[in-house]
């Protein structure tokens, strides 16, 4: 729901146990001690100082592609429109705060409802969306943003402009009632053919997923879908590969 929705946290005081707890959209993962169980989810194992996967390094996450798409120097000759979520106004709005000191930005917040996959089932959050619209380039907002975001992995993402079409990861926008796109999310979800669905009050759909579950997406969903191929920060697009399972 936005993915590495999770932060690690100390229970019980000094002498605790680590535990994970969700904190994203796409961030189905958060889990309960750092023993065997957190051992084995779908990345590696923390070190003994947890840092934050987003900004973990390239030997971890992903192929050079997911490296290229997720790094950018210098100013874009044309803007791009940055997307991220929160769990709280108030942190989103801390977002919004820190985005308007990138170049020529424009930001708005939006809350959304987000459905992810968790523990074997569907689970929801409401979530608050914020764009930033900017002529900085994408590693230079992603910075920004990650700074001052509550979640170790969020989802920091942005269209691309060209793409080949066997491009991984996706974004589809498809246009319904409120509740049709609240049941076409949990139905998505359900059939793990995307990794998370935010839907919001205009009934618009928006679902992050990889290339080859998007035949299933616009099977399902009986509507237009609006494909954009995205870049993202590292940790977030190898969590889309991740949940995606449904086409393999």
């Amino acid at each position: 729901r936005a993915v590495a929705p999770f932060c690690l946290q100390k229970q019980g005081g000094q002498g605790g146990a680590w535990c994970m707890r969700r904190r994203s959209c796409g961030a189905a993962l958060l889990l309960a001690t750092a023993s065997s169980s957190f051992r084995r989810l779908a990345w590696p194992q923390p070190p003994a100082t947890f840092t934050r996967p987003a900004c973990a390094a390239s030997s971890v996450y992903g192929s050079s592609l997911v490296r290229r798409l997720a790094t950018g120097v210098g100013a874009n000759m044309s803007p791009i429109t940055v997307l991220t979520t929160e769990d709280a106004a108030e942190k989103a709005e801390k977002v919004a705060e820190a985005s308007k000191s990138l170049a020529d930005a424009a930001v708005s917040t939006e809350e959304v409802k987000s459905y992810y996959w968790w523990e074997g089932k569907v689970n929801f959050d409401p979530e608050w969306r914020v764009a930033v619209t900017t002529t900085a380039a994408f590693g230079d907002a992603k910075d920004a943003i990650a700074k001052v975001h509550s979640y170790d992995l969020p989802m920091i993402i942005y269209d691309l402009e060209d793409a080949p079409k066997d491009h991984e990861h996706w974004k589809g926008l498809i246009q319904l009632s409120g509740d049709e796109a609240i049941k076409l999310a949990e139905k998505l979800v359900e059939r793990r053919v995307v990794a998370c669905a935010q839907a919001s009050a205009s009934g618009a759909l928006a679902v992050k997923t990889v290339a080859r579950c998007k035949p299933m997406v616009e099977e399902s969903a009986g509507a237009a879908v609006t494909w954009s191929p995205i870049g993202g920060n590292e940790g977030y697009l190898k969590w889309l590969e991740d949940e995606c399972v449904g086409g393999k």
